[in-house]
């Protein structure tokens, strides 16, 4: 492992709260326990089992073959088939089975994910993550089967032995273990990716902080170009991280409303955005912006990804973490050299927290058929080293081809580009890709990733909480709805009056239950608190 993620892991380490022996076995989906099942089987054959290889999988029988239905996020990328199938052909000898993968692309998977649980429909595994990929709605909807530490030890060992308990800890709601999380994090706060040429058209020298940012924005409006030609969204997420907060995990609208302090360890409270001046400070100014022209007014309808402004021309910059600014500042460069675009930290004055490990991973459906064998399979995905490197870069020889132990090339001409194997990211295996001929961009974001990684700040107790919203689900869902309707519209400056608006979006959230949801965050947040002390 690279000396950077060492350096991650003795920061996410340095406070480890235990996970002791957790409650919640999980449901095989007849009734049985996943471990209760596993002995029974072990009873019943009285010996180790062979794989077709000649391989045993311990005590546990695996001598029935299943085909396993996965779901992952995203858009299905080409070439995804020839990979599964050199996938599947590793998990036919090792463990006797298959997996199938069906896609929830971008566009739809924010209204599509529940439905696949509540019309009961037949699959064994999901891509999960916390606050933006689902993992707390589910979990409080009773979606995720509810797991064990011994239920993993015995169908996931690898995995178990070699994840830091931190990955565990953050899984586990109410004493149960309800993702696989992978084993992968990243110091990686929001950057941005601008178009060096009107930097200087505009005599700036540098674009260093927030306030840099928006007046360079009112000088393109002024030149007719958009500073961010796909809204303000992706600007507030950077606007309360410079302000020294983080989303609080599982809260409503994927934790935007819900903040907590995390540049101080001890500070355990949270900041609700509809009673924090600040946040009223953000909606006018977003709104000046809005009303100078800084980005278009149609922009709440757009399909537009957040990097398509840039890549056109018709805006300034884009925002997204260090390495995704990168690509597309080296991909404007490439078909525009004239545009010197490159990646600007905005925020050199905070501390920056990790990604948490629950970021990516991977929920095992209560309804399930095959709870074991599809925890095998993760553990296969996690710690085998060549599935590792097909989900991730495709078939060697093929799609690319390896420099040394820990790096690789691609194969000019390779389509496959892998997408949403973060379900099972193990940082210890993977490999980083050799750059050979570097470009100004990644000189200077090689630059930035080593200053962010020397500022990681220190863990903070809430970075490992995750929000359940069972007990106030009807709230939560109507609390969501509201958001639809106001906040979108607010953090973007589209709204005619800011105060009027501020004002009817707290009444409706009032409305919905959102003080039932406070209390209820605070409630859990004290017991969490209390359980790590």
């Amino acid at each position: 492992m690279g000396k950077r993620m060492k350096k991650v892991l003795a920061l996410l380490l340095g406070t480890v709260m235990t996970v002791g022996m957790l409650a919640g076995c999980g449901s095989n989906g007849g009734g049985q326990s996943a471990d209760e099942s596993a002995q029974k089987d072990s009873a019943e054959s009285g010996t180790q089992q062979e794989t077709s290889g000649g391989e045993t999988s311990g005590d546990i029988d695996i001598s029935e073959h299943v085909d396993l239905k996965m779901y992952l996020i995203g858009d299905e990328p080409a070439g995804i088939d020839d990979v599964y199938a050199k996938i599947n052909e590793i998990l036919e000898e090792k463990l006797n089975c298959s997996v199938s993968i069906d896609w929830l692309s971008w566009a739809e998977h924010d209204t599509k994910y529940s439905l696949l649980f509540s019309s009961g429909e037949p699959f064994d595994m999901i891509f999960t993550a916390t606050s933006w990929g689902h993992f707390e709605q589910t979990v409080g909807l009773g979606g995720f089967m509810a797991l064990d530490e011994e239920t993993i030890k015995t169908y996931a060992p690898d995995a178990w032995a070699t994840w830091p308990e931190m990955a565990w800890t953050q899984a586990t709601v109410n004493g149960s273990i309800y993702m696989l999380p992978g084993n992968f994090v990243q110091v990686t706060p929001d950057v941005l990716a601008i178009r060096g040429d009107l930097v200087k058209k505009y005599g700036y020298e540098d674009i260093a902080n927030w306030d840099d940012l928006i007046s360079f924005y009112k000088a393109c409006a002024q030149d007719g170009v958009y500073g961010n030609a796909v809204g303000a969204a992706s600007l507030y997420w950077l606007w309360f991280a410079e302000n020294g907060y983080e989303d609080l995990g599982g809260t409503p609208g994927s934790g935007q409303i819900v903040l907590y302090n995390c540049q101080d360890p001890d500070d355990v409270s949270t900041q609700c955005i509809l009673e924090w001046d600040k946040f009223a400070e953000y909606c006018h100014e977003v709104k000046e912006l809005a009303d100078l022209g800084c980005w278009p007014s149609d922009v709440l309808s757009s399909t537009q990804d957040r990097q398509d402004g840039l890549l056109s021309g018709r805006g300034a910059s884009m925002v997204w973490k260090p390495g995704s600014c990168a690509t597309y500042a080296n991909q404007a460069n490439a078909e525009h050299p004239d545009w010197e675009c490159n990646v600007y930290n905005i925020m050199p004055e905070i501390k920056y927290g990790a990604t948490p490990y629950i970021n990516g991973g991977i929920g095992i459906n209560v309804a399930s058929q095959h709870p074991e064998r599809a925890i095998m399979v993760w553990n296969e995905f996690a710690t085998n080293q060549e599935i590792q490197d097909l989900a991730q870069l495709g078939i060697e020889g093929v799609n690319w081809e390896a420099v040394g132990d820990k790096e690789y090339k691609k194969i000019e001409g390779a389509v496959y580009d892998g997408s949403n194997y973060w379900g099972w990211r193990n940082m210890d295996i993977m490999r980083t890709e050799y750059n050979e001929n570097p470009t100004a961009v990644d000189v200077k974001l090689k630059e930035m990733e080593e200053y962010i990684m020397s500022n990681a700040r220190e863990d903070h107790i809430l970075d490992g909480f995750s929000f359940n919203s069972e007990a106030v689900s009807t709230q939560y869902a109507a609390v969501d709805a509201a958001m639809g309707t106001y906040f979108n519209p607010l953090i973007n400056g589209l709204v005619d009056d800011v105060d009027a608006s501020l004002e009817q979006f707290r009444a409706a959230m009032d409305a919905a239950g959102m003080q039932d949801i406070l209390a209820e965050i605070n409630k859990q947040i004290e017991e969490f608190v209390a359980s790590k002390q």
